[in-house]
């Protein structure tokens, strides 16, 4: 269950990551909110009784949220921009794809 939660907030963030002024910059933050749903997939096929998982999922959520959240007030401003949503949505899969 957290980790469908996890991946459909980072989604929702990446989704709403529409545009920025630096094109390299927002497909950087991009490619790092991809990169903890790749994580938290990760961290999901392990198993969920051990301890030690427990606590990295929960640091990744709590990483991931807090860059979420910087994400969100850095980008509110252009959050309507189509093609800046669809490129987003292109990296999240092509990072998502390549996560093992």
């Amino acid at each position: 269950m957290k980790k469908n939660f996890l991946t459909i907030a980072i989604l929702a963030v990446v989704i709403s990551l529409s545009s920025c002024g630096s094109s390299s910059s927002f497909e950087s933050d991009v490619r790092k909110m991809a990169n903890y749903g790749c994580k938290a997939k990760q961290l999901a096929a392990k198993d969920q009784s051990d301890e030690k998982v427990k606590k990295e999922m929960e640091e990744l959520q709590k990483e991931s949220e807090d860059f979420s959240k910087k994400m969100e007030e850095k980008y509110k401003k252009d959050k309507d921009n189509k093609e800046m949503e669809a490129k987003a949505n292109k990296i999240f899969e092509e990072v998502m794809a390549n996560c093992k």
